[in-house]
C-alpha cells in the first residue's frame, strides 16, 4: 500500500515539474517578447529624438533668419524715417522760404504802389 500511495505522488510530481517546464517556457517567451518590444521602442525612440532634434536644428535656423529679417527691416525702416524726416525738413524750409518770398513781394508791391507802379506777376 505504500508503494501505491508513492505512485500517485511520483506522478504529482512528474505533473508539477513538467508545469514548471512549461510555465518557465512561457516566461522566457514572454521575456523574449518583451525584450523585442523594448529594443522595438528603443529604436523607435531614437527615430523620434532625431526627428525632435531635426526640426529643433531647423527652429533654430528659422529663429536666426527671423532676427537677421528683422535687423534689416528695422534699418530699411529707421533709414525711411530719416527720410522722411529729411524730406519733412525741406518741405518746411521750402514753405518758409516762400513765405518771406511772398512777405518781400508784399513789401516791393507797398513800395511799387507808394510810388504810383503797380507790380504785375
Amino acid at each position: 500500500m505504500i508503494l501505491m500511495s508513492l505512485v500517485p505522488g511520483k506522478k504529482r510530481v512528474k505533473n508539477l515539474e513538467l508545469m514548471d517546464v512549461e510555465l518557465n517556457k512561457y516566461c522566457k517567451s514572454n521575456l523574449d517578447d518583451l525584450a523585442w518590444k523594448k529594443s522595438y521602442d528603443a529604436i523607435f525612440f531614437k527615430q523620434i529624438e532625431d526627428r525632435v532634434m531635426g526640426v529643433e536644428f531647423k527652429l533654430d535656423s528659422l529663429n536666426k533668419k527671423l532676427e537677421e529679417i528683422s535687423k534689416e527691416k528695422k534699418k530699411a525702416d529707421d533709414a525711411d524715417g530719416s527720410l522722411v524726416q529729411q524730406l519733412e525738413e525741406s518741405v518746411k524750409n521750402i514753405e518758409l522760404m516762400v513765405s518771406r518770398l511772398k512777405v518781400e513781394l508784399d513789401k516791393k508791391k507797398n513800395i511799387s504802389s507808394a510810388d504810383g507802379f503797380l507790380l504785375v506777376d
